[in-house]
């Protein structure tokens, strides 16, 4: 028997026009639905890894992947010496001091609360991607030089012209909503405590404040435009009256992102074992915006399932047809048994009818999948221009919008499970009809 028999035979049975109308509908359900399955899967996937690429690029790219910090109120001393150890161990790629301050920035009446990042601009380049995300201006460029060579001649932040002022680097929602742009100036208020007060101090302490020109804008889009600003570490220590070599966090950057829980504690471990670094913390990204990226993989998860239960349904719909093709093809059965074909060729021949369906879902699943999948983000965004509707909110989310990031190696994953759930399928009818007695069927009994 030629072995390509059972699956021409198959083939036939499945575009033979001799159906009842039930089983050709149940057939062709039973392909639509696979194709909606696989159509669903793509674009969900592909935008959770849109998100997935997202958190990595733009939160993971301006929140540091790990940080040391001090108890509460207290400051690391002699940091540029603590900072060059940790860099140098393996686990670490880079680090650089900052000062973290909390307080309202202020401009034409309007206050926002924010945190600052008061930072060498060099080296927080090397821990942050941040120069992607600047809109508009530089990331404190202007303030190089006075970083470097800092002298009695240089301005006073209390005192300062608006030209003279030091820069600051606002998020893009902040700025939007105090009404500046690159230039204008800006008010720095503050209720830190600085170091030459004692921390049993009690009682309200009236706010210091500084006035900054505005030398930058930055864009994540997200929630951090809103909550973050950068200035430069040495105006801090100004402000906060602060040794030259003092700071109260030293952020890091590992060497796997995902691995930062691991890795910053190895960090930390090689610093404590060099020099004596006192009653210092240490956190990594995971700690902090973790959830994100484990309600991704979680979803990612789900998806899957999803995928799962959606063909487990069409293939129903396969078990259902085959079983009615079955009772119509039980004549051409028997007289092909009759003929000499064999029980096995019999169930071959009607799993290939039944994983048509399947495979042909399949296929119109991928080929309509593909292109939403890569375009998803555009089609998305198109439907919200039409009905006036986000379907992310940039107050709740850490982006405003539907990212996408469509990889064939989850096309192949997806058309694989599919197209294996619709052979398994055939299993049960494909047994029914080799069972068939052909003298039983012939002589009419």
């Amino acid at each position: 028997m030629h072995k390509l028999l059972p699956a021409l035979i198959g083939f036939r049975f499945s575009s033979s026009g001799r159906k009842t109308m039930m089983s050709g509908f149940i057939s062709k359900a039973s392909a639509i639905g696979a194709a909606i399955g696989v159509i669903a899967i793509l674009a969900g996937l592909s935008a959770m890894n849109g998100f997935e690429r997202e958190l990595r690029y733009r939160v993971l790219g301006v929140i540091p992947a790990a940080e040391i910090y001090p108890v509460e109120g207290e400051y690391i001393l002699g940091v540029s010496e603590k900072t060059r150890i940790l860099a140098e161990s393996p686990a670490v790629a880079a680090a650089a001091p900052e000062i973290i301050i909390n307080g309202l920035v202020s401009a034409g009446g309007v206050y926002k609360g924010v945190q600052v990042r008061a930072v060498d601009p060099r080296a927080e380049l090397e821990v942050l991607h941040l120069s992607p995300f600047i809109r508009e201006g530089s990331f404190l460029a202007a303030d190089n030089n006075s970083a470097e060579n800092p002298s009695p001649e240089n301005h006073s932040p209390e005192n300062a012209s608006e030209t003279e002022a030091p820069g600051i680097v606002l998020g893009s929602r902040i700025a939007r909503k105090l009404g500046v742009k690159i230039g204008d100036s800006a008010e720095f208020l503050m209720a830190a405590q600085k170091a030459s007060e004692s921390r049993d101090q009690s009682g309200p302490r009236a706010l210091s404040s500084a006035r900054f020109r505005v030398t930058g804008i930055l864009e994540i889009g997200g929630q951090l435009d809103a909550a973050v600003a950068f200035i430069n570490i040495n105006e801090a220590r100004k402000l906060l009256d602060l040794p030259e070599d003092s700071a109260n966090n030293i952020a890091f950057r590992t060497a796997d992102i995902l691995q930062a829980g691991t890795e910053c504690m190895d960090g930390a471990r090689y610093l404590a074992q060099r020099v004596s670094a006192g009653n210092l913390y240490v956190r990594s990204w995971m700690s902090v915006q973790g959830r994100l990226y484990k309600d991704i993989q979680m979803i990612r998860s789900i998806l899957y399932l999803a995928l799962f239960l959606v063909i487990s349904v069409a293939c129903f719909n396969i078990v259902s047809s085959l079983i009615m093709a079955v009772n119509d093809k039980r004549s051409e059965v028997a007289i092909l048994l009759s003929m000499g074909y064999s029980r096995l060729a019999v169930m071959e021949t009607f799993a290939v009818q039944g994983a048509i369906s399947g495979c042909a879902g399949t296929l119109a699943g991928i080929v309509l999948g593909v292109p939403l999948a890569i375009n998803l983000s555009e089609i998305v965004s198109g439907i919200e221009n039409i009905f006036g509707f986000h379907v992310l909110n940039q107050n709740v989310y850490f982006i405003g919008f539907v990212p996408t990031e469509f990889h064939w190696q989850d096309a192949v994953y997806v058309a694989g499970i599919a197209v294996i759930m619709s052979f398994m399928a055939t299993v049960i009818p494909a047994i029914m009809a080799s069972k068939i007695k052909p003298a039983r069927e012939l002589s009419g009994k």
